[in-house]
């Protein structure tokens, strides 16, 4: 499995996403904030420097001296927080106004992590809805740094009953549709054979419209996959799924529990089990909504959005009953009390903005969007930050991310406000780095309009 080496410099031109040549010379950065790891308390004043698309050193100011050479960065009055990394989106079905599988091509997949670049996200993992041979190519041009935009980490094909997988019609068909155990224990030698970081299973009866995968299946399926140290993330949707997928060895949910709250027995299985959940309550809240949201208005979200979607995201609510919206509402307000639960007791709770996964629900502005939502929740903006960066790190395997510290690499966001206060200003982006090179975002804005 991948997940620990540096994943290349390259040159990148405008899909390639980034403006700085290889061999440029080191850079000395002063006078921001720094959160090295939102975990701790943030460096104020800080100086660091970086070279060769790491970070060599960093400090308070005047504990670091520039370089003879190294070009001089003032970020006064900035705040610089590790790139963002999600681990849970859907690539390539979406183009413009258009959402089928028709979409899903090198060109479309290659855009939309070039959005996520600008947005500064690092790195993202694409959940069991890749089709063919070419995401498996991107990964590796961007391994030997061929290729630039946010890193690609893919699960593949993912696995359900027949008909049992993506909710949504254009995403079936990437699914293996599951009968036996054998069929399902082979499904998972094909997938790991690829490298995979992950393999993904649906458990969901999609509110009684399909019927669900059966323990026996999933359970074959966690069994193969661990036998190849591999890991398995479970979308879930009720209670006592939850509770016997985590019994079966789980490794994450790819969603909360949503039929009902989480009892003190899910709870305690969840944490002996150290089961990674993500949240995952953007789309959900995207539907509790009568009137346009404010956000339609923010200047990231036009940023990486096509225009024509802006305008009829915002004409659908005119579409919206007051009974659908309080059904959602009833169901938003138990994803958010089980949040809260989940903070409170102490367990994992990761990040993943499900983008992509439906219609309309575009790439990059997401991720920041579900930041703001897990503070509602409940949680702070510094837990709020770690699961989008150091825990998410960690998830993926990546040892030289989610943190700020001398040896890693150098992917950050230079921010024009301090998230720990206030998570918004995570949209407000000054500028990005990926790979120790500056992002240029003025080209991709050009490109995606």
């Amino acid at each position: 499995m991948r997940g620990n080496g540096v994943r290349g410099n390259g040159l990148f031109g405008l899909l390639l996403a980034v403006s700085l040549p290889l061999g440029a010379a080191s850079m000395f950065f002063e006078g921001a904030r720094v959160i090295v790891d939102a975990r701790r308390p943030p460096l104020e004043n800080a100086t660091f420097l970086v070279d060769n698309g790491r970070i060599v050193k960093i400090g308070k100011a005047g504990t670091l001296k520039a370089p003879a050479g190294a070009r001089r960065i003032d970020l006064a009055g900035k705040t610089v927080i590790p790139a963002l990394i999600d681990p849970h989106v859907h690539l390539g079905y979406q183009k413009g106004l258009s959402y089928a599988a028709a979409n899903f091509t090198r060109e479309n997949v290659i855009d939309q992590l070039n959005r996520d670049a600008y947005a500064g996200i690092a790195a993202v993992l694409s959940m069991g809805t890749d089709l063919g041979d070419f995401p498996f190519q991107i990964r590796a041009e961007q391994e030997a740094g061929k290729l630039g935009g946010a890193l690609l980490f893919t699960a593949g094909r993912g696995m359900a009953a027949p008909n049992a997988g993506p909710g949504n019609a254009e995403l079936k068909p990437s699914a293996y549709d599951l009968t036996t155990e054998d069929e399902a224990r082979k499904a998972v030698r094909e997938q790991v054979a690829r490298k995979v970081a992950f393999i993904k299973v649906w458990v969901d009866d999609r509110n009684g419209a399909v019927k669900k995968t059966p323990p026996a299946i999933y359970r074959a399926i966690i069994d193969e996959a661990h036998k190849l140290h591999t890991r398995v993330v479970a979308h879930v949707y009720y209670l006592d799924d939850a509770k016997d997928l985590a019994r079966a060895g789980a490794d994450a949910f790819a969603h909360l529990v949503r039929d009902k709250e989480m009892d003190d027995e899910s709870i305690a299985l969840v944490q002996q089990h150290k089961i990674l959940i993500m949240p995952n309550l953007g789309i959900a809240e995207a539907r509790t909504h009568v009137d346009p949201a404010p956000w339609l208005d923010e200047p990231l979200f036009r940023d990486v959005t096509p225009a024509a979607l802006v305008e009829r995201i915002r004409a659908a609510y005119s579409g919206r009953t007051p009974a659908s919206v309080e059904a959602t509402q009833k169901t938003y307000r138990t994803m958010q009390r089980n949040v809260a639960k989940l903070v409170a007791a102490g367990a994992n709770v990761g990040f993943g903005a499900d983008s992509g996964a439906a219609p309309d629900y575009f790439h990059a502005f997401t991720t920041h969007r579900e930041l703001q939502l897990m503070v509602e929740a409940g949680m702070t903006p510094a837990q709020a930050l770690t699961a989008v960066t150091a825990t998410s790190a960690a998830f993926l395997r990546l040892s030289d991310r989610g943190t700020l510290e001398a040896g890693k690499a150098a992917d950050f966001v230079v921010l024009d406000g301090n998230p720990l206060a206030d998570i918004a200003y995570t949209r407000k982006i000054y500028k990005v780095y990926l790979r120790g090179q500056e992002v240029n975002r003025t080209a991709l804005r050009g490109a995606f309009q």
